[in-house]
């Protein structure tokens, strides 16, 4: 360090600067403001280099030491504007490209809209020390290079992902939002809500998932749980919320997938008889999903509009779904496109279809009004005007299930398995079925015919053991 007047007593900081800490003054200051602990490097006499730095004017890298350089009268000469390498932020390199030419250039992390790695760089005509120069000019001009930096909890993370649109660009549906929403703020807000998400390691997802598990929750839950902590980090580290995603690694337990549960042929005819003198409306809903394997959100949603009698064809483009806090929404089938179709329907279906019909428009007689051309197939009203509730729908069933308690139950969701076992017994292919039930995956048809042949399994061998008795 060179002192202009050397009788005046050093300052305190320009002996900081001495005594090593003159390396890397831009990095450091950077450093810092990533929110790290800065730790000094040891002094290294044999690689100084001289250079004026300060000129008693403040400067855009580190003002506090100048300003206290400043203050105190000391006119200071610094070996070096920046140690290259000496910390891990310092991501840039100075490349000779010829006769006092250098290309400089740092990593910037990617562009959160493109993806596309950023690069800043620079070509500098000047000496090795205008290069540095230049590569703190980068470094300060883009303090997030990385995307590192965030104070982003684990809260605002699975929010943001919540309410971001999906994958495929759609927005997410309300119940299944709510569902997922539900859980996290059940089983990990009030333990992990409010840290930050970027300081959260993976054992601690393990232990979370372990305690859950002690706690007596399903694995199922834990699963789901754990597919939305990861996609959330994942989510997050694409639009640089988030450095890493330790959901990735933690220990989940497995979860076994049960095949679909199908009542028998007779089991649902039974029912439907019975239904058929207490509730015709509910006859009705369980006829259409055990022929069409309609969803319980598409029985809510279906409008006379989308049902030809005359041809003898329904048409499946949309549901119906019922979500705490947001009400009532019609929105897609379950899976979107490949849910939409048009179905063909059987005369004694149709029949059932036009005694209802033609029911709704003696009440609209009766009331001196018009049906709607958007009124619906299910309704608590008399016109039809508004829908079903989904739910009503499940406790009919369920009320006439606790009604007849001596015969085997089942569930509108069971129906479409029903109706994959019944396809598969007709003999119907993988690719009929699939269209039939609207499944976006044909590994989902796949279970279900997997379970139908089981069972088909199971009865070969009762009927080879009936035929082997006979026999002796």
């Amino acid at each position: 360090m060179d002192v202009s007047e050397p009788s005046q007593r050093p300052s305190p900081v320009g002996l900081l600067l001495h005594s090593g800490l003159w390396r890397s003054l831009v990095s450091a200051s950077v450093w810092g403001t990533e929110g790290r602990e800065f730790k000094s490097p040891q002094p290294d006499h044999q690689n100084r280099r001289s250079g004026p730095v300060f000129r008693g004017r403040p400067s855009v890298f580190c003002p506090r030491v100048v300003r206290s350089i400043a203050h105190s009268g000391c006119s200071v000469e610094v070996v070096r504007y920046v140690f290259v390498g000496t910390f891990d932020p310092m991501r840039g390199h100075i490349r000779k490209l010829g006769l006092d030419r250098y290309l400089v250039r740092i990593s910037a992390g990617r562009d959160p809209v493109t993806g596309k790695r950023r690069q800043p760089s620079k070509v500098i005509h000047g000496t090795r020390q205008d290069a540095e120069l230049a590569l703190a000019h980068l470094i300060v001009e883009n303090p997030n290079r990385d995307l590192l930096r965030s104070d982003t909890s684990l809260d605002a993370l699975v929010e943001r992902h919540l309410y971001a649109p999906t994958r495929n660009g759609r927005k997410r549906s309300p119940a299944s939002g709510y569902r997922e929403r539900s859980r996290y703020v059940t089983h990990v807000s009030p333990t992990m809500g409010e840290r930050v998400a970027d300081k959260i390691r993976t054992q601690e997802f393990t232990l979370l998932y372990d305690s859950l598990i002690h706690k007596g929750l399903a694995p199922g839950s834990v699963h789901a749980i754990h597919r939305l902590l990861r996609a959330a980090f994942t989510w997050g580290m694409e639009r640089g919320l988030v450095r890493l995603n330790p959901v990735r690694l933690a220990r989940c337990p497995s979860v076994e997938l049960r095949p679909p549960r199908a009542p028998s042929l007779q089991t649902v005819q039974v029912h439907f008889e019975l239904l058929l003198q207490e509730d015709l409306e509910t006859a009705l809903a369980v006829r259409l999903a055990a022929t069409l394997g309609l969803r319980r959100s598409e029985l809510a949603g279906l409008r006379w509009r989308c049902i030809d009698l005359d041809a003898g064809l329904v048409r499946i483009e949309e549901g119906l779904t019922v979500t705490p806090g947001e009400g009532r929404k019609v929105t897609e089938t379950k899976t979107g496109l490949h849910g939409q179709g048009v179905l063909h329907l059987d005369g004694a279906l149709i029949e059932l279809l036009r005694d209802s019909y033609e029911s709704l428009e003696k009440d609209a007689v009766e009331l001196g009004v018009e049906i709607s051309s958007d009124a619906y197939v299910f309704s608590s009203d008399p016109l039809h005007e508004n829908p079903m509730n989904p739910d009503t729908l499940t406790h009919r069933v369920k009320t006439h299930m606790g009604r007849h308690p001596d015969l085997p139950a089942f569930t509108l969701k069971d129906m479409r398995a029903f109706t994959a076992t019944q396809l598969e017994a007709d003999g119907a292919d993988i690719t009929t079925a699939q269209a039939v039930l609207r499944h976006a995956s044909g590994q989902t048809t796949m279970r279900h015919y997997r379970a139908a042949r089981m069972d088909r399994v199971r009865g070969a061998t009762v009927e080879l053991g009936r035929r082997i008795a006979h026999q002796d």
